[in-house]
């Protein structure tokens, strides 16, 4: 038994409510200049539900939208950069509402040098380092839907993008990133890191969800110090064109 279900929880959100006809979903593991990029490489439209947990309009605007993309309607849900358990909560609900593929698209910290800033990557391995993903598996490592890795693949090798696969390391608290945390992470053989991946893997393998995980290298930890996060629009733009041609050539 579980205190919360997300059946019956969503169930009650759904009173009086048009149960949307949703197929796929994209979660923006980005903030709201991030997010605004990739919806607008979508043309995607403003929703004014509240349905999902945390996807409450805010004084920036909407946070949820939606789009036609090759006889699916696929959901975008914007500002999704709260980590692990806002992953796995959404991961459940977009489940319950019988949505089945879902799309991260995000950014992360090089912890190696065949990683710089600007780098694209699939994540095609998740490192169980964070505090969520042990409520969903006891393995050391969450994966992707190989059908899903395998398009993402083709579709980036078709357009011309340098992609590389990538094993991420999932961090909980970004302010204790110390030299010791990232040489534990590279000693696991992690290549990147960020806030989301692994419970998101994690989460949609027990809800039986088709996932997966691509973004942009943001920053870098792999020199003495921190290399910023700077001058992101344009590495957005090519993961959310990415994105878009997935979700298009997955759907036909």
């Amino acid at each position: 038994m579980r205190y919360i279900d997300p059946e019956q929880l969503m169930r009650r959100r759904l009173e009086g409510v048009e149960h949307p006809a949703w197929n796929a979903a994209v979660l923006c593991f980005r903030d709201l200049e991030g997010s605004r990029t990739i919806v607008a490489r979508f043309g995607a439209t403003a929703m004014g539900h509240e349905l999902l947990w945390g996807a409450e309009p805010t004084e920036d605007g909407p946070t949820t939208f939606t789009c036609q993309m090759g006889g699916r309607r696929v959901v975008i849900l914007t500002r999704c950069h709260w980590g692990g358990p806002q992953a796995a909560i959404l991961v459940e609900e977009l489940a319950q509402l019988g949505v089945r593929t879902i799309l991260g698209v995000g950014a992360a910290g090089g912890l190696v040098r065949a990683f710089p800033r600007g780098a694209q990557a699939v994540a095609s391995r998740a490192l169980v380092t964070d505090g969520t993903s042990p409520h969903y598996t006891s393995e050391d490592a969450a994966h992707p839907d190989p059908d899903l890795l395998d398009l993402a693949r083709s579709v980036g090798a078709d357009a011309g993008l340098l992609i590389q696969d990538a094993c991420v390391a999932t961090v909980d608290a970004v302010y204790r990133e110390t030299p010791e945390l990232i040489a534990r992470y590279r000693a696991q053989g992690a290549q990147i890191v960020n806030m989301e991946t692994a419970a998101f893997y994690a989460a949609a393998a027990v809800c039986d969800v088709p996932a997966l995980w691509i973004g942009h290298v943001s920053d870098c930890l792999t020199n003495d110090e921190w290399e910023p996060w700077d001058d992101l629009e344009d590495m957005t733009a090519v993961t959310a064109d990415w994105a878009a041609r997935i979700l298009a050539r997955g759907s036909s």
